[in-house]
């Protein structure tokens, strides 16, 4: 990955070159990207420019030994740490599952968590980063660089990391290795202990606006101009999220059609069909059910913006636009609170692996009264 793989955020290009050049690189930085952003890309486009043997202006050379091994994202003076689900392996550790983590980036360098565990076949389970991880690394990082001067470590998900393993990689931050850089990835850094954060360099990596992310589409898959700032549109800047849109829709069109089914099952108040839709819902993977109630929120916000801002600002598709404009009138402002809290809960329990079935048949019921909740219009008269 090089920077010029990236099609946003030069500023902070510019930063991370400047203080290689300048000889001002902090041992840590701590990446804060939403997920499925250009974070990691940034963050092996960055590994691979210090690793670089022959760089050029701005950016690494793509062409010596050392950029070619990052290419393939087997340099072995970078290291990786990442999520991992525990199967049949215990105390899984990252280099178990590098075959994975290789195919994955291949297919989509700009990863999000859930694509992630679908490589890993693991859509109902959540990964971690263990203990065992921290101490494997340190037993790696007690060598000496194979090649370089000095080695990197990609901690993606910080936010992953289990406790016990939190604290051992302060311990590591606090005395770090001679030579040894650290570039965590976050979406938030108030997930992270504070004596840990404290001692990264933070670095906020913002969105795409929706024309870089237009004109990346256009150039990288020869898209077609109207599907392609149809996508920008509706990925609201995030790379990974508009490539999966690109490559297939297919997840995009089950969410659209099984919400649309709940919403018209609810104003409905069919208990009986709704029962057999849960049924059917609850045998999807945990991951794509947090997609699907992440869809619903989305979706809710759109009904907001139809009612009561410039539709200019809607990010939908024609399909979609067709049935907010009859579904929007029954969301207002006596119900929309309790709704967008009763999706919010039920991703929460989803997320803690409560029984989806229960979940989603408690979701429904609740949203079935709410939808008939009716709207109130304050009138006021003055007197004079």
């Amino acid at each position: 990955m090089r920077f010029s793989d990236i099609p946003t955020n030069q500023n902070i290009k510019n930063q991370l070159i400047n203080a290689s050049i300048f000889g001002r690189i902090s041992h840590a930085h701590l990446f804060v990207a939403e997920n499925g952003s250009s974070g990691l890309a940034m963050a092996l486009a960055f590994a691979q420019y210090l690793l670089c043997q022959d760089k050029i202006e701005n950016d690494s050379c793509g062409k010596c030994s050392s950029c070619l091994k990052c290419e393939k994202l087997a340099h072995p003076d970078l290291h990786y740490i990442f999520p991992v689900v525990t199967n049949k392996t215990p105390h899984a550790v990252s280099e178990h599952y590098l075959k994975d983590w290789r195919m994955a980036l291949s297919n989509n360098p700009f990863l999000s968590e859930d694509e992630w565990y679908i490589q890993l076949g693991a859509q109902n389970k959540q990964g971690f980063i263990s203990a065992h991880e921290a101490s494997n690394l340190s037993a790696k990082l007690s060598l000496k660089p194979y090649e370089n001067s000095f080695r990197i470590v990609i901690l993606w998900h910080a936010d992953k990391m289990h406790p016990s393993a939190a604290n051992k990689l302060l311990k590591v931050l606090e005395e770090p290795p001679p030579k040894t850089i650290f570039i965590l990835l976050s979406p938030s850094k108030e997930v992270l202990l504070d004596t840990i954060v404290s001692r990264l360099q933070c670095t906020t990596i913002p969105p795409c606006s929706e024309n870089e992310l237009y004109t990346y589409l256009v150039n990288r898959f020869d898209s077609d101009e109207r599907m392609a700032r149809e996508i920008s549109a509706l990925s609201q800047g995030n790379i990974g999220r508009a490539i999966k849109l690109m490559l297939g829709n297919e997840q995009l069109e089950q969410n659209t059609r099984e919400f649309q089914t709940l919403m018209r099952l609810c104003y409905q108040a069919n208990v009986e069909e709704l029962s057999l839709w849960v049924e059917t819902i609850s045998r999807w993977g945990r991951e794509p059910l947090k997609g699907l109630l992440n869809y619903a929120l989305h979706m809710i916000r759109e009904c907001l913006i139809f009612n009561f801002a410039d539709s200019k600002i809607q990010r939908l598709t024609d399909e979609e636009m067709i049935f907010v404009k009859k579904f929007a009138p029954f969301i207002h402002s006596q119900n929309m609170p309790k709704i967008i809290a009763e999706i919010e809960r039920a991703h929460t329990h989803i997320t803690r692996n409560v029984s989806s079935k229960f979940v989603f048949m408690d979701l429904a019921l609740k949203l079935a009264v709410l939808l008939h909740a009716k709207k109130v219009t304050l009138q006021t008269s003055i007197s004079e």
